[in-house]
């Protein structure tokens, strides 16, 4: 059953079986392709750790059973290692080409807290977690990513006491700075601004394939992990609770 309505069925299935292919079409051109430079190779790792994501997003607004979505994310924990592995193969005259594909942005934070989230509410394990986080590295820079991180077990992370991106998380930073008490009601004012946050795209209205529903996954990861009571804001519309709820089964 779909979780988004705003788009049919049809689309996503299209749009999922278009993004496998392209995962298929990398994977194969980094494992085989030797007249790719390492420098390539780091970049299409990227790119599939990105889709990966992606991907999860998309099979998540058609309405897939959440346990299917384990494979994607395992994969994803796999792609990122191979990124890792072309960085440190890189010439120590072109280390400093990994640094843009790995320094902490605002795009990028946003992209690993929604793989935090799925990987969190999917239950993945503190294995998983803290490969994950080693591997998403840029520890004590960010207060917001630290925080979470040490949260979900990295518990020896050095912890940053600066936000990085205040106009996009601060709203989030404070819930999980606030009383227990307060963060319900503070999660649901961040859950309100969301989608001015991430700047109206207005994806669903274009004649493009971008749009892949509006999800706000930060806060099924803040909800989950800081064990908030969701009563208030459980049928906001940004708000992906079947991810929150899954059982297991």
């Amino acid at each position: 059953m779909l979780r988004d309505t705003l788009k049919n069925k049809a689309y996503y299935d299209e749009r999922v079986a278009f993004k496998k292919e392209c995962i298929a079409e990398d994977v194969e051109e980094i494992k085989y392709d030797d007249t790719d430079s390492i420098e390539v190779k780091m970049k299409g790792s990227f790119r599939l750790v990105s889709d990966s994501i992606y991907l999860l997003h998309q099979k998540y607004s058609r309405g897939d059973e959440l346990s299917s979505l384990k494979p994607d994310l395992l994969k994803a924990l796999e792609y990122r290692q191979w990124q890792k592995n072309y960085a440190d193969a890189l010439p120590d005259n072109e280390q400093a080409e990994r640094i843009g594909w790995e320094e902490i942005r605002e795009d990028y934070l946003e992209e690993f807290l929604k793989w935090l989230s799925f990987a969190y509410c999917l239950d993945m394990g503190k294995e998983y977690y803290l490969h994950m986080l080693a591997l998403i590295a840029n520890q004590g820079l960010d207060s917001l990513l630290d925080k979470i991180a040490v949260e979900m077990g990295d518990v020896e992370r050095a912890v940053s006491k600066e936000l990085l991106f205040k106009k996009r998380f601060s709203k989030l930073y404070n819930v999980i700075e606030s009383e227990p008490e307060q963060r319900p009601e503070l999660l649901k004012d961040y859950l309100d601004v969301w989608y001015k946050l991430e700047g109206s795209p207005d994806y669903h209205l274009m004649s493009t394939d971008a749009y892949i529903g509006y999800r706000c996954w930060e806060a099924a990861l803040v909800t989950k992990l800081y064990n908030i009571d969701d009563t208030i804001y459980l049928n906001h519309p940004y708000y992906p609770k079947d991810l929150v709820h899954w059982n297991g089964e």
